[in-house]
């Protein structure tokens, strides 16, 4: 909220807003909107047009993940509109811009959202947040994906890689590299994919997210097996299945057990038809654990068809 002396009341509207945040993660989504009425009722008395225009962002995004289109956009619509013309602005501003594409996108109107998306991108290189800059740039990547435009798209996640990388937000560039590579594996680019996957895992590991390396390597085993690397293939898979199994994210252990099962049982010579079997077992042994009837069934019949193939016991 905006920096003023009247330091009592821009608390007293914080207070307000943050009960609307707290009603939100509790699932009380009407005392949300109501604290969020009151709290953008407060500034706009004091004429605090910062707090009044964060607040309603705040707003919004509540509407938004309701699918409240018309209220989201009319909460973010009023929230430009009020910091527009503000000096030091821009990051709210952009926000709010950013925030209205992701309407326009959930309506699959995207030229309007991009022409939201820019307009953020606009605003933030004049100043404001560059963690701002970044997701605006990943917004981009993703309307073009959407529109089928990957060259475009694989342009604007190295934008948004660049920002996130000379801010040191490492978590965000990782996220960004992670979708970097998927591209260029449709295109089977594999050494470029290959470089930002390895380069993901680094900025997760380093961020001490376990769940992101995991996923990371789980992808560089993947591709490893696309190319025929089975070793690196194994390496790769084996150590995802154990960051998985550490954090107990038993869904994704079992996919990647799955992977694995079937980079050994995809060679008689440099795969291991035993561990194969191993690591089909354990896989159908987490997805009935999990009760997940359609993926413990469907391993299961690629489990006896492998068998059946091989002739194995």
């Amino acid at each position: 909220m905006a920096v003023t002396n009247q330091e009592k009341y821009v608390n007293q509207g914080e207070k307000i807003a943050q009960q609307g945040d707290d009603a939100w993660k509790t699932g009380a989504y009407d005392t949300a909107k109501n604290r969020y009425g009151e709290a953008v009722d407060f500034f706009h008395a004091q004429g605090d047009v910062w707090g009044e225009a964060q607040v309603l962002v705040r707003w919004g995004e509540l509407a938004l993940s309701l699918e409240d289109f018309d209220l989201a956009h009319k909460l973010f619509s009023s929230a430009i509109e009020l910091v527009e013309n503000e000096p030091d602005a821009e990051t709210v501003l952009a926000d709010a811009c950013i925030k209205t594409a992701k309407v326009y996108i959930a309506q699959y109107e995207l030229d309007k959202a991009l022409a939201y998306v820019k307009k953020a991108e606009n605003v933030l290189d004049r100043g404001g947040s560059p963690i701002l800059l970044g997701d605006a740039y990943d917004q981009e990547a993703y309307i073009y994906l959407l529109n089928g435009e990957d060259d475009k798209a694989l342009s604007a996640y190295k934008k948004a890689a660049d920002v996130f990388a000379k801010d040191r937000i490492g978590l965000k560039e990782a996220s960004v590299l992670r979708a970097m590579a998927r591209l260029a594996m449709k295109e089977k680019d594999y050494d470029k994919a290959h470089d930002w996957l390895e380069n993901c895992r680094a900025l997760y590991r380093e961020n001490g997210d376990i769940l992101g390396e995991a996923s990371a390597l789980s992808a560089i085993g993947s591709l490893r097996f696309i190319i025929g690397d089975i070793e690196n293939a194994r390496k790769a898979l084996m150590k995802s299945v154990y960051l998985y199994g550490k954090v107990e994210h038993h869904f994704a252990e079992a996919e990647a057990l799955l992977y694995l099962a079937r980079v050994e049982a995809s060679d008689a010579q440099q795969g291991d038809f035993a561990r194969a079997k191993t690591h089909y077992k354990k896989s159908i042994e987490l997805y009935d654990f999990l009760q997940n009837n359609v993926m413990k069934n469907a391993v299961l019949d690629e489990y006896n068809s492998f068998l059946k193939r091989e002739n194995i016991a």
